[in-house]
């Protein structure tokens, strides 16, 4: 790989990922949209997973700044986002002309104008000029010299060692996974892959290589450890609200039934398609 073009690949990740938070900032501001907001918060967790990767060549301060606020801009919006999963599932699951099935709705909808309230000041309040300034500066540090510079390991021999250690919680986890008791394991394996699948997303384009059969295995895993983490999260946001004994068991079994049901897909996924360590960068 030549040097000066992975540098500029680099910088280009970086670049293109800050603009792209920015883009959904503003659509975030203009419509609350329910996509949007999920999307921003992707994508300040793809941003971070980013300036963690670079952090190498990136200085020490800025990028101790920028994850900084990018992970309160993540916090501030994950409630948000759990609101609005929890009234589609609940709609969904719940008889429209039941009255526990609307006061429980309604009390959801009441907590989510608080929350849009608090996003909205946050992002009004996201310095994005200053942090700007810090990205660009940021983005300097992955220069063609720095990312040659014999102190650290080639860019190549970096990314396949990152690679190996971000798997390597996931072989420890997957066994765990799939008791039915312990939902810490499928919680600690939810966020691995969520971090093995950013690497290989920013990976792509700096190596140039197509990691799309693996990304679409991960977003497989991705899609049934997400939605068992939502229906964790239901749980929490219901325990918070005042319902009837009957509400909350009604609640409760809904929620085991999802998450049974996900249990059973998530062992199906990892008898079918195991993920191994199959393939080199």
């Amino acid at each position: 790989m030549k040097t000066a073009a992975s540098a500029k690949r680099s910088r280009d990740v970086v670049l293109e990922q800050w603009r792209e938070l920015l883009r959904l900032r503003r659509g975030v501001l203009r419509t609350s949209d329910i996509e949007a907001i999920h999307d921003l918060r992707v994508a300040s967790r793809r941003f971070r997973a980013a300036l963690g990767l670079f952090e190498p060549w990136i200085p020490q301060k800025n990028a101790a700044l920028l994850k900084k606020n990018i992970r309160k801009l993540t916090r501030v919006l994950g409630a948000l986002r759990n609101i609005d999963e929890a009234l589609l599932f609940f709609r969904l699951h719940t008889p429209a002309e039941s009255a526990g099935g609307y006061q429980l709705r309604y009390m959801l909808t009441q907590m989510r104008g608080g929350e849009l309230t608090r996003i909205k000041e946050s992002l009004t309040a996201f310095d994005r000029h200053r942090l700007d300034r810090i990205v660009r500066k940021a983005a300097e540090g992955l220069e063609e010299h720095q990312i040659a510079d014999s102190r650290k390991s080639p860019l190549t021999t970096y990314f396949s060692d990152t690679c190996i250690k971000l798997y390597q919680p996931i072989q420890d986890l997957l066994p765990a996974s799939l008791s039915r008791e312990q939902r810490e394991p499928r919680h600690a394996l939810r966020i691995a892959i969520k971090k093995w699948r950013y690497f290989f997303e920013i990976a792509a384009p700096v190596l140039k290589r197509d990691y799309g059969s693996i990304l679409g295995l991960l977003k497989e895993y991705q899609a049934i450890l997400g939605r068992m983490n939502d229906v964790a999260a239901f749980g929490a946001l219901c325990g918070g609200l005042t319902l009837s004994r009957r509400e909350r068991g009604f609640i409760e079994a809904t929620l085991n039934a999802e998450d049974e049901l996900l249990l059973q897909q998530l062992t199906e996924l990892i008898e079918q398609k195991p993920l191994t360590y199959t393939f080199l960068l």
